[in-house]
């Protein structure tokens, strides 16, 4: 695979997966920036095409809800994504926001 994030997705497993319809879809997290209040992660996602996220959510990272989160945007647009897009930019709603 001759991409620069070919590094980041030759490793032994993927950081997640997704069964969205009948395709899986790995994810792998290549980047995680922040900035202020908000983080920024850029993911890679390998299913039956190749495409690039960043998501942008509430820092810290690191609870189970932000990474359940992270993987329902992502699902979402997958499903979404009929056009073949291969990029995007997608936000997590602050938990207070997923409650109302």
């Amino acid at each position: 695979m001759k991409h620069e994030l070919s590094h980041v997705v030759n490793s032994p497993a993927a950081h997640a997966s997704l069964i969205v319809d009948s395709d899986r879809w790995d994810l792998y997290v290549f980047g995680v920036t922040p900035v202020g209040r908000d983080m920024f992660l850029q993911l890679a996602l390998i299913g039956p095409r190749i495409c690039t996220v960043t998501v942008r959510a509430r820092a810290p990272i690191g609870n189970i809800s932000t990474a359940r989160g992270v993987l329902a945007v992502v699902r979402d647009w997958i499903e979404s994504s009929h056009d073949d897009a291969d990029q995007a930019y997608l936000e997590l709603a602050v938990v207070s926001e997923l409650a109302s």
